[in-house]
Formats: structure tokens, C-alpha cells, sequence
């Protein structure tokens, strides 16, 4: 019984520290920033849009207005340090997947990959990679964008190929085209030809599916 109730009590202090560090966004005016659960101003009211509702992790993301760029995301810590440029999506920053998402360098517009604690994971060095999938991600090198219509753009022309969560090249840019992995395995065109890749036997090429 004595144990019992130690567990209550710790499980009650857990979930009390917990709440404490977790602040909520407000909107003041046309701003937004993030306070307390008793009401004090931790980030300052000084951003358009902020993205995440509350702030339970290192970081959150939100809008800045830069001089010549418009509107960039950038994820900033509890300091409100503004860490790096988040990648943007047609309507927001780039989705947290596999515990991940990516980042761009402002100089050069190259993507990498940052985590929820605020860490650089794979450093900005690709032309475009997309997100990962299964514990990979398409990276194409030599390529160049292009828009669709006033909101959309993709990429065209170069070689693609895969990295894993450290960065490493599973796959060489070898390919016309990659899709993401599904179930452990994905679609890769050279050519005219379509064919299917495994993670599990990562034997490049197993087998043809199609022929365009």
C-alpha cells in the first residue's frame, strides 16, 4: 500500500512538472507568442503566425518577416534563439516525420535534417531531398526546379538517389526518378524503365515492375 501511494505521488509530481513546462500560444494584437499555465510571457509577442499550439518540446516553429524574403519559417528554443530556417511546404513548415523534418541553409538554399530537441541531424548539403520514409529519403543532385502553377513547384532533370537517417548514401544517384518507400520497398525509373528496390536485400535493383 506504502509503495501505492509513493507511485501516486510521483506519478502527480510528474505530471505537475510537466505542465509547468508547457506554454500555450496567445495572440496579442496581429502577434502571437507563447505563456505559461499562469499566464506569464515567455516568448514575446512578436511573430505573424506561430505554428504549434503548445510548446512541450525544444523547440516550436514560427514566422518571420525578413527584408527581401517575405515570410521564413524558423524553429526557435525556449530562449527564443532563432535556430535555422525550417523548409516550407505550400502552407506551412515541413512535416515532423520519423522524428525529423528538414531545414535550409539561407546561403544556399540546401536542405538537411534537424530533430524536435533542436539538433542538426544531417547537415543542409542537398540540392532537394525529400522527406524520410521508412528510415530513408530521395535526394536528387544535378536537377533543377521548376513551378507548376502559382503555388507548386517540382523538380526536374538530375539523378536520384537514397540516404539513410545518418546521412549515408544507401542508394547512389543513379536513378531518373525515386518514389518514397513502402513497405520496405519503392519505385525507381531509368529510362524508360520502372523498376522496384528493397531496403531489406538492398540489392540496387531486384526486379522489373513496368515498362513506360
Amino acid at each position: 500500500m506504502v509503495k501505492f501511494f509513493c507511485l501516486i505521488i510521483f506519478l502527480w509530481f510528474l505530471s505537475v512538472s510537466v505542465y509547468s513546462q508547457t506554454w500555450f500560444m496567445e495572440e496579442r494584437g496581429d502577434m502571437c507568442g507563447y505563456v505559461d499555465s499562469l499566464g506569464e510571457i515567455k516568448i514575446p509577442f512578436e511573430y505573424p503566425v506561430a505554428y504549434n499550439e503548445i510548446f512541450t518540446d525544444a523547440i516550436v516553429f514560427v514566422l518571420i518577416l525578413e527584408e527581401g524574403r517575405g515570410g521564413v519559417i524558423k524553429a526557435i528554443d525556449r530562449n527564443n534563439r532563432k535556430l535555422f530556417t525550417v523548409f516550407t511546404h505550400t502552407y506551412g513548415p515541413d512535416d515532423v516525420l520519423e522524428g525529423l523534418f528538414r531545414i535550409q541553409d539561407d546561403s544556399t538554399g540546401y536542405i538537411g535534417f534537424a530533430d524536435m530537441n533542436g539538433r542538426v541531424i544531417i547537415p543542409p548539403r542537398f540540392f532537394y531531398v525529400g522527406p524520410f520514409g521508412e528510415g530513408l529519403a530521395a535526394f536528387n543532385t544535378g536537377g533543377h526546379i521548376e513551378p507548376i502553377d502559382e503555388e507548386h513547384t517540382t523538380v526536374v532533370g538530375g539523378k536520384w538517389g537514397y540516404i539513410n537517417k545518418e546521412g549515408k548514401e544507401v542508394f547512389p544517384a543513379i536513378f531518373d526518378n525515386a518514389w518514397s518507400f513502402y513497405e520496405g520497398e519503392a519505385n525507381v525509373r531509368i529510362g524508360k524503365y520502372v523498376f522496384n528496390i528493397s531496403i531489406s536485400k538492398n540489392e540496387k535493383i531486384n526486379k522489373l515492375l513496368w515498362q513506360n
